[in-house]
């Protein structure tokens, strides 16, 4: 068993406990929930990795910005979906094999 294996359900039941509401009450919690003595070299990095995977982390969010409108001309909604994949099914029909 990895550390990272060992920290999951450990990592997972304080979340549960505490709620992800008040983050400052939950880190604490974490930090007082670390399972192996010295805070250091493997199993702390494999304790904050699982932290990071199992809460996400804010560097690793989609940057997105709602005033570029440069990809809206790709979106495409799904009635035109449907009507083009219909009248590509109609020509698939009317077409003989050869």
């Amino acid at each position: 068993m990895s550390w990272t294996d060992a920290a999951a359900p450990v990592v997972a039941e304080v979340i549960r406990s505490v709620g992800r509401s008040d983050m400052k009450k939950l880190r604490k919690a974490l930090v007082a929930a670390y399972p192996w003595g010295e805070r250091e070299r493997t199993p702390y990095k494999a304790w904050l990795r699982e932290i990071r995977r199992q809460l996400g982390h804010p560097l690793n969010a989609p940057k997105a910005d709602p005033k570029n409108k440069q990809t809206d001309m790709f979106k495409v909604d799904a009635e035109d979906r449907g009507a083009r994949g219909s009248a590509i099914a109609a020509e698939a029909k009317a077409k003989p094999e050869a």
